[in-house]
């Protein structure tokens, strides 16, 4: 339970306490990556976008954000039917179809990260190219759209497995049921210590993906992303996140 307790000590010590301030306008930063440890412990709103939207709300007094769950083919629904009023929290304009950010409004990025390729070390996956791919069995996520397995599978090249967490998607690969799985690198390296999998899991050396994460929201609410913006700018240089960044990128060295 080790990252469960680094999270509670951050939590305790953090400056980015709620406001209880009930006449501010509520915003729902909706995620669909319910996973460690962007979301830790949904009742105690302990994980990295916790922290966020406790820092947003500790520095201005117009918005109250909270973190929400969305589906991502809920999600998917309500943008094509521009029905959403929300904000999206830790997301890529890739993963949307928007790389050159026309269809939503984007913030800068609030972090990096990657995507890793995984594999059982008694039978260790080197991901090279996509020709490494070919015959493969390659476990995911329901609902997660992963470019390169995604074509691959459409062309008759992969066969995708598909599970409903990357608990149960890391723990069917321990079991040997695919050949690699694809999750993040800050989602494993929280399972990896509670779990205790490090001397099981074997990373590729060159990963699916590198990217970073942003804040989506449709395009009408172009007050929200102004008062957003600089608290992002204002969050990424503070001391505080900068050692819990570290933290979340450096606790397990998969190498």
């Amino acid at each position: 339970m080790k990252w469960l307790g680094v999270w509670l000590v951050l939590l305790c010590y953090s400056e980015y306490g709620y406001s209880s301030n009930t006449q501010r306008q509520p915003v729902s930063l909706y995620t669909y990556h319910y996973m460690p440890p962007y979301v830790v412990d949904s009742q105690k709103q302990i994980g990295l976008f916790y922290d966020v939207a406790r820092f947003f709300n500790q520095h201005q007094q117009q918005y109250n954000f909270q973190v929400s769950y969305i589906p991502r083919k809920r999600l998917n629904y309500q943008l094509a039917q521009h029905e959403f009023d929300g904000v999206v929290i830790g997301v890529n304009p890739v993963w949307f179809q928007d790389r050159e950010k026309q269809k939503y409004l984007w913030t800068g990025a609030l972090m990096q990260d990657q995507d890793e390729f995984l594999s059982h070390r008694s039978q260790p996956f080197e991901y090279v190219d996509k020709a490494s791919l070919y015959d493969k069995q390659v476990g995911g996520i329901s609902g997660f759209r992963y470019h390169t397995v995604d074509k691959l599978v459409a062309e008759g090249l992969v066969n995708r497995i598909d599970t409903s967490n990357e608990s149960r998607l890391l723990k069917m690969l321990l079991k040997r049921r695919f050949d690699c799985a694809i999750v993040s690198r800050a989602t494993t390296i929280y399972y990896q210590t509670l779990l205790n999998t490090n001397q099981e899991l074997h990373f590729s050396s060159k990963p699916h993906d590198r990217y970073t994460r942003h804040l989506l929201m449709p395009k009408q609410m172009k007050d929200v992303l102004q008062v957003v913006e600089p608290l992002i700018l204002q969050l990424l240089q503070s001391p505080q996140w900068q050692q819990q960044m570290l933290l979340y990128q450096t606790q397990l060295d998969p190498q």
